[in-house]
């Protein structure tokens, strides 16, 4: 039962945004800019964000350099173009606005191990010529490294420019506490389980279900926006991740990406946070689910050994996974579907760096 204040007074907004993540914070903040008169209310159904937001490898990257090739093959030199040019695009706004220091930006450096051949001169000029504009001399040879970084695996090395680490938990406080300044309002523990033209039903563990109504409403659940929006094409990917222990002498320092990207490393001062390994099993980590897989685990660990060698001892402190959504295209989706309701969805992994843009994309569409 609600009262004459509640119904009155506290179940309508402006716009309503589903999803409290770093893409649906950065929604609010930027439609908040340019509409500061209206009144902006996130609902997120956990009390974290319930996703990847929270649950990533912290990595500050664009697209490393065999992702990039691929791209290129896939999508056209175009498409690949602009994805990159979001993700770089987005990080420098997400970093201008709540400031390196309160993300705990680090300037750490990024790596790739490429174990095919690659033919320098063609195809890394190709990707460096792509992006000239606005990362010059992204990629370049870095082999004298390895042996300063600890890895002992067969392949070149190459470096990324600009590449760097965040503190995804620091992150997420300043995005919420930046959103909260604007006037954003924040309600957590509220599942949304139905989108209307002007209307969102919310479930309520006291009350039942609630009708909030809004005139505009923006779904930003990534992978999960396929639950109330059935037409929009994205498929979950569960991304898998362990931290080690501390290790005295660590000498890796920076981000490493091998395998296309399907394998991500990065040390959180002298630990390393390792993820990936979706490709082993792309059918069974196309779920929502939460758990483990456990020889996507045992291959985490038997690729760190390959990666510094059989003798590199290391222990595992913690273990868990995110959910990550893809499409047939690797391009966000973001678009005005209907009425007065907005989709923001299918970040490919990558909501850290395109978070900032995907909210300046849609208050450009709004307005």
């Amino acid at each position: 039962m609600l009262s004459f204040w509640e119904k009155s007074s506290l179940l309508e907004a402006d716009i309503a945004i589903v999803g409290g993540g770093l893409v649906g914070l950065s929604v609010a903040s930027s439609l908040k800019e340019k509409f500061p008169s209206k009144n902006v209310t996130i609902f997120e159904r956990s009390a974290l964000p319930y996703g990847a937001s929270t649950r990533n490898a912290g990595f500050a990257c664009f697209g490393s350099l065999t992702e990039v090739l691929s791209d290129i093959d896939t999508m056209g030199s175009e498409a690949a173009r602009e994805l990159l040019f979001q993700r770089w695009m987005g990080l420098q706004i997400t970093r201008k606005r709540l400031g390196d220091e309160a993300i705990g930006f680090l300037p750490a450096g990024g790596y790739e191990l490429v174990e095919s051949e690659i033919d320098f001169e063609e195809d890394v000029y190709k990707v460096n010529q792509l992006i000239a504009d606005f990362i010059p001399d992204y990629i370049t040879s870095c082999n004298d490294e390895k042996l300063r970084l600890g890895i002992v695996a067969a392949g070149d090395l190459y470096s990324m420019k600009d590449e760097g680490q965040v503190n995804t938990g620091a992150l997420m406080k300043a995005m919420e506490h930046y959103a909260l300044q604007l006037g954003v309002i924040i309600r957590t523990g509220c599942e949304v389980v139905n989108v209307e033209s002007d209307s969102l039903k919310i479930k309520d563990r006291f009350r039942g279900e609630i009708d909030f109504k809004a005139d505009k409403i923006f779904v930003c659940n990534n992978a999960f926006a396929t639950s109330l929006l059935p037409e929009v094409d994205v498929k979950p990917g569960r991304g898998q991740v362990f931290i080690t222990h501390p290790i005295s002498g660590l000498p890796f320092n920076g981000n490493l990406h091998v395998d296309e990207g399907f394998y991500y490393l990065r040390n959180v001062g002298d630990r390393l946070l390792f993820g990936g390994g979706r490709n082993i099993d792309f059918q069974t980590e196309e779920t929502l689910e939460f758990t483990l897989n456990n020889a996507i685990q045992k291959a985490l660990e038997d690729k760190l050994k390959v990666l510094f060698g059989q003798d590199f001892h290391f222990e595992i402190d913690q273990r868990w996974s995110g959910i990550m959504a893809f499409g047939e295209d690797k391009l966000p989706i973001v678009k005005h579907l209907y009425d007065n309701v907005y989709v923001a969805a299918k970040m490919g992994g990558m909501g850290i760096a395109l978070a900032g843009f995907i909210g300046e994309e849609i208050a450009e569409i709004m307005s």
